[in-house]
């Protein structure tokens, strides 16, 4: 299971999508804010196999978790992230601009103060656990910083099962320093999904799979001829992964509910936006929460919001 920005807080459906995020959440039932120090911690602790971090480079060439590429939605900042250094990131409020009643409250201004993380912070927490890096502001440079960053610290994401997803130019560059590591962009997900959907009744396996990753959105995938054993079985034997998500916009998990979906043989990766909801469903010996977090999660889960 990929924890979405770790803990996150829960967005309407399509909202991490939106213009500005942090406008489309629903009244919060804690007070995390995901990319941060203790998004990640929690959602390893909750029993996340990995942990999708976005990263944005700084003025001062730092690597942060952040989702965005400029500051303005969710913080008291403005401008890109990249004209900001990472000692005025840490200044700035990440929670400010998280409003679930148009603008009416913000019920999580003051709490992100000083919580910007830097990716070597990230990895220390749990050096063994995965990530999957994201970019923010996906350029080459910004790849390559990455790159230098993970050498530095002797990091090795195919030894490690780290991951990587971005735009063409920022994968190349990952992948011309980690070749064994699992990599991929959306344009060539699509790809293989759309040419296994033609090919996969033929017992064929497209090329566009090779060494590729197939999308399974779990409300579709009567379109995907064997699922998911002989599917699985072929596209990992020609050096592919297979990830699930809740639909075909690549929307992640949100509710306990959507568990049953996924086949007991199924076994490879499922994004979970909501992990704060649903990892302890799946797991429920290692839920961190109190029990008037776990009820209030449970309460909104069964109203199916």
């Amino acid at each position: 299971m990929i924890a979405n920005g770790g803990i996150a807080q829960q967005y309407l459906p399509g909202g991490r999508k939106s213009p500005c995020p942090a406008t489309q959440i629903l009244p919060p039932i804690h007070d995390i804010l995901e990319d941060t120090e203790r998004a990640v911690l929690m959602a390893q602790r909750m029993g996340a196999d990995m942990v999708a971090v976005d990263l944005a480079r700084t003025a001062d060439n730092a690597l942060v978790l952040f989702p965005d590429a400029t500051l303005d939605c969710r913080t008291n900042g403005k401008g890109p992230v990249a004209g900001a250094t990472l000692a005025q990131l840490r200044a700035l409020d990440l929670g400010y601009g998280y409003t679930a009643d148009k603008g009416a409250t913000f019920p999580l201004r003051g709490k992100g103060v000083g919580l910007a993380t830097t990716l070597e912070q990230a990895i220390d927490l749990n050096p063994r656990a995965r990530f999957l890096f994201r970019l923010s502001t996906p350029d080459a440079a910004t790849a390559g910083l990455l790159v230098q960053e993970l050498k530095a610290m002797g990091r090795d994401p195919g030894a490690t099962g780290d991951a990587f997803t971005g735009k063409d130019e920022a994968v190349s560059a990952f992948r011309a320093a980690f070749p064994k590591a699992w990599a991929w962009t959306d344009e060539g997900a699509q790809s293989c999904t759309g040419s296994y959907r033609l090919m996969g009744w033929t017992g064929l396996t497209p090329g566009a799979c090779q060494s590729g990753t197939l999308v399974a959105p779990l409300d579709g995938t009567f379109t995907l001829w064997g699922w998911p054993n002989r599917l699985q079985g072929r596209i990992t034997a020609v050096g592919g992964q297979v990830l699930a998500t809740r639909d075909g916009n690549g929307a992640g998990l949100r509710h306990a509910a959507d568990l049953p979906l996924i086949p007991v043989s199924y076994h490879g990766h499922v994004m979970v936006d909501d992990f704060w909801t649903v990892g302890p469903a799946l797991r429920p010996s290692l839920d961190a929460r109190t029990n008037e977090e776990a009820i209030a999660a449970q309460n909104r889960d069964e109203q199916g919001e």
